[in-house]
């Protein structure tokens, strides 16, 4: 996950008349996290993440309708609280020293593991924030103004990397204090040639906000409101529609809660429908280990900026986090007066593609497969047509089939005896991250389509085959370590996920002939026609 507070250094600002920000301020109340302040309406909020635990409020300046206004980085400001608790106390010595040779040496054998690093101390103070959470470090400060009985400070903020010093940005920060029992803290960041007017900004909006005891979220009357429905897991929903802000609507399914921002309503009723149809695809393809009870978030953010200011990663499109179960992407339709919108096309493409990466995630037991399955089976279902409620067809992924053909073209493809070993190091390699998305997605699109392929007895079976002994191998795993009492050791989940991607393998391609069948995917590759839209 992106911390929304990047590593920027930031400079420290005197004293100055609080600036009124272009279009002023609207005083905003969040009593469920205690705090009242004046956003200035140029800023606008994003989300935090479900799993945030110290960052409670995150506002982006509101980028420019035209695109050639935009001046570099937009401005942000974050609000983190911490609430102070006593450290945990050391482990206990040993009750008996261990023995010793009659000249004193330990009889003890050396460990074969390696030492394992002390856990990190709980974030309670402004400094821990800083060093666990950021790459900052505490540079000179000023005494600031008291809010509601929290004494105030500005801090310089500085990298603890000299490298970046200059060279990513320049901010501001502002502390509230009180020792052993909470921390409040205001922290801006911007490009260089705006920190002047950006600093008075976030200075008033500090210098104004009201602390108070959280009153926490109330949960009942949200709940109260699906009592007469048949949709399952209402709490999770409950909670999702809690943690709704300005501006962000949400919509129920049977299977998922489509949370968005975009203002393109035909758009968020087709991908609530969409979403939907491709899903009954996936049961056919996959049948889950288990009943499958679990209730996800779709979060379809306005544009390609609210995306990446909420998480994503650059060069991404769109995510599945499995820790806060969300799905996340962007409206990518472009939109611009006096011209047809294009793009809309892209945005149900990553829709299709992560959905499936989200399915697997509870189909397969929460223990991913080999990356080219699963990323291959992400691309081979962009390329879904579906049509009143219903997938038509699956044709080519429109963003691979160019790319793959020019590979084979210039025989720069990877062994498949290779790529289906790959993990995570190896597939993402930046490298080649292009190609290795690309071929998995022919190998898919080649064993699921092709009429060589589907007649083959071996080839026919590779993927079922290797589906099904990749849950079951898991399934029996777990259940040995639950009888080891040891099911929720999650380094031992990560091992037995490993082990049981190696059976599954092992399995799905023994005594397949790994020529045989990469000639023939070429074969298929070169012979698909395809015409985009």
């Amino acid at each position: 996950m992106r911390l929304p507070l990047a590593p920027f250094a930031l400079v420290l600002l005197g004293a100055a008349a609080p600036l009124a920000a272009q279009g002023g301020y609207t005083t905003e109340k969040h009593p469920d996290l205690g705090i009242e302040l004046p956003r200035a309406r140029d800023y606008e909020q994003v989300p935090t993440q479900p799993d945030e635990e110290q960052v409670i409020l995150y506002y982006v300046e509101k980028a420019p309708k035209d695109p050639k206004e935009a001046r570099g980085k937009r401005a942000e400001l974050s609000v983190v609280w911490i609430d102070f608790v006593p450290d945990p106390p050391p482990p206990p010595p040993p009750e008996t020293p261990p023995e010793s040779d009659e000249e004193g040496r330990s009889k003890a054998k050396p460990m074969d593991a390696t030492p394992v690093a002390p856990p990190k101390p709980p974030i309670t103070t402004f400094e821990r924030f800083l060093e666990q959470r950021t790459l900052w470090a505490l540079g000179r400060g000023e005494e600031g103004k008291t809010r509601s009985g929290f004494p105030g400070r500005i801090v310089r903020l500085v990298p603890r990397d000299e490298r970046l010093v200059g060279a990513l940005g320049e901010g501001w920060a502002y502390v509230f204090e009180q020792p052993q029992k909470r921390t409040i803290a205001f922290i801006g960041e911007c490009a260089p040639d705006a920190l002047a007017e950006q600093s008075k900004i976030w200075r008033y909006i500090a210098e104004h906000a009201e602390f108070s005891e959280p009153e926490g979220a109330d949960l009942t009357k949200i709940e109260a409101s699906y009592r007469n429905s048949k949709l399952r897991g209402v709490e999770f929903r409950a909670k999702a529609r809690s943690k709704l802000v300005r501006g962000w609507k949400a919509i129920d399914t049977e299977n998922f809660i489509v949370v968005y921002h975009t203002p393109d309503q035909p758009l968020v009723r087709a991908i609530c429908a969409d979403i939907e149809a491709i899903r009954k695809e996936y049961l056919k393809l996959f049948p889950p280990a288990g009943p499958i009870d679990a209730v996800s978030v779709v979060r379809v953010c306005k544009d390609r900026g609210e995306y990446m200011a909420y998480g994503g990663m650059p060069g991404s499109a769109g995510y599945w986090n499995s820790a806060s179960e969300e799905l996340v992407f962007y409206d990518a339709t472009v939109k611009e007066k006096g011209k047809r919108e294009t793009g809309e096309e892209n945005t149900f493409i990553v829709l299709y593609h992560e959905a499936l990466h989200q399915y697997i995630y509870y189909s397969a037991g929460a223990v991913p497969p080999h990356y080219w399955f699963n990323e291959g089976h992400g691309d081979f279902f962009s390329g879904a047509d579906i049509k009143g409620g219903k997938v038509i067809r699956i044709g080519p992924n429109p963003w691979r089939i160019g790319y793959i053909k020019r590979l084979i073209e210039t025989n720069q493809i990877i062994a498949w005896k290779d790529i289906v070993a790959y993990e995570r190091k190896d597939f993402y390699d930046p490298t080649k991250i292009g190609q290795c998305y690309a071929q998995a997605w022919s190998m898919v699109y080649f064993l699921r389509t092709s009429p060589v392929a589907l007649k083959h007895p071996q080839w026919s079976k590779i993927l079922d085959t290797y589906f099904v002994a990749l849950k079951e191998d898991y399934a029996r795993r777990l259940d040995l370590l639950e009888k080891q009492g040891k099911k929720d050791d999650q380094a031992l989940r990560a091992t037995a996920g490993e082990q049981a991607r190696g059976h599954a393998l092992a399995v799905a391609f023994n005594g397949i002939d790994y020529f045989q069948l990469q000639y023939a995917w070429r074969d298929f590759v070169e012979s698909i026609e395809f015409k985009a839209k």
